[in-house]
C-alpha cells in the first residue's frame, strides 16, 4: 500500500534478475486481503515495467476459479482480467479440486476440471498467455476419519504395493485411483497422477489453445512423465 516500498521491492527483484542472470520472474503470493486486490495490481505494473525494461518477463500465479461469482477469501484478491493485461504469462493453479479440508476424495486436477476452469479463464485473460498448473502428486483420503495426506508418486506406489492393491485409469477424470483398508480397518481412497494423466492433460492445453502446462512439482511425480513429454508432446524451449 504504500509507494516507497513497492519501489523498494521491485528493485529489489530487478537487482535479482541481474545477479543471477534470469531471464524472468514469477510472483506466486497467496493469502492475500480482497482489499489488497487493486494494490496487487499496481505493484505487478510496476514490477512489469521494470523487468521489460531489462528485457525480462514476468509471469503470475492464480488460483483457480470458475466465474466471477465463484470467489473465496482465497480467489477473490485476483483479478484474472487485470492481471492478465500486465503479466506475459499467468499460471492458473488447478491442484484444488480435492484434498483441500471438506472436499472428499477425488482428483488434484482432473481432466473435466480443468477445462471448467478454462472455460471461465479464457473469457478473462488471454488464452496465449495462460498456463495451466496441474499436480505431479497425489492424496490419500482416509474414508473413516476423513483426514487427507499429501503423497508423491513413488509413495502412492508404496502403499498399492504393501496393501496388494490395483491401480485403475478412472476414465472420466482421466485419473489413476485405488483403495485399500489399513490394518486399523480403516478405508483410504488414494488419487495421484502418472505419466497417462498428464498426457490428458496436455491433451485439454491443446484443445484450448493456452501456451501449456507448468507441473508442481519436481521430485514429486511419475518418473515417466518426462520420457511421456519428450515423445508425446510438443515441448516449446527456448
Amino acid at each position: 500500500s504504500d509507494e516507497e516500498h513497492r519501489q523498494a521491492l521491485t528493485d529489489s527483484i530487478v537487482q535479482l534478475t541481474d545477479e543471477f542472470r534470469l531471464n524472468g520472474i514469477n510472483i506466486d503470493l497467496e493469502d492475500l486481503r480482497r482489499e489488497d486486490s487493486e494494490k496487487f495490481v499496481m505493484f505487478l505494473e510496476k514490477l512489469a515495467d521494470a523487468l521489460h525494461r531489462k528485457g525480462r518477463i514476468l509471469t503470475v500465479c492464480v488460483p483457480s476459479k470458475l466465474s466471477d461469482e465463484d470467489e473465496n477469501d482465497f480467489s477473490a484478491p485476483f483479478d484474472y482480467e487485470a492481471i492478465g493485461k500486465v503479466a506475459d504469462h499467468v499460471i492458473v493453479m488447478m491442484y484444488n479440486e480435492h484434498g483441500w479440508p471438506g472436499s472428499g476424495p477425488g482428483p488434484v486436477s482432473s481432466s473435466p476440471w480443468m477445462r471448467r476452469v478454462l472455460d471461465y479463464a479464457v473469457t478473462r485473460i488471454p488464452a496465449e498467455k495462460i498456463m495451466a498448473a496441474v499436480g505431479l502428486f497425489g492424496f490419500d483420503f482416509n474414508l473413516t476419519t476423513e483426514r487427507v495426506r499429501y503423497l508423491s508418486y513413488q509413495q502412492a506406489m508404496e502403499l498399492a504395493a504393501r496393501y496388494q492393491a490395483v491401480p485403475r485409469f478412472d476414465q472420466a477424470t482421466e485419473t489413476p485411483t485405488f483403495t485399500y483398508t489399513a490394518e486399523n480397518g480403516d478405508e483410504h481412497e488414494v488419487w495421484y497422477d502418472d505419466a497417462q494423466s498428464i498426457q490428458a492433460r496436455a491433451q485439454v492445453a491443446e484443445e484450448y489453445g493456452i501456451r501449456g502446462l507448468a507441473l508442481w512439482r519436481m521430485g514429486l511425480g511419475d518418473p515417466a512423465v518426462w520420457q511421456m513429454l519428450r515423445t508425446q508432446v510438443v515441448v516449446k524451449k527456448g
